[in-house]
């Protein structure tokens, strides 16, 4: 027994339209993700590179005073 031609197309189409679907929603859902401002990672980094100025005895006092 052959498959129907028609019912073949049909079934791929419904799949695209499915793909598409999820495509779409996956972009959405990437748009709307929380990105971090670049001043907060700018400003991290030049937290990070000022301790690294100071050295490691520094750090771990001002450490030691944050804590």
């Amino acid at each position: 027994m052959d498959m129907n031609v028609y019912l073949i197309e049909w079934w791929a189409k419904e799949r695209m339209g499915e793909v598409q679907a999820a495509v779409l929603r996956e972009r959405v859902a990437e748009a709307v993700r929380q990105r971090v401002p670049l001043r907060v990672v700018l400003g991290l980094a030049l937290i990070n590179l000022g301790r690294r100025l100071q050295g490691r005895e520094r750090a771990a006092a001002a450490d030691a005073l944050a804590a």
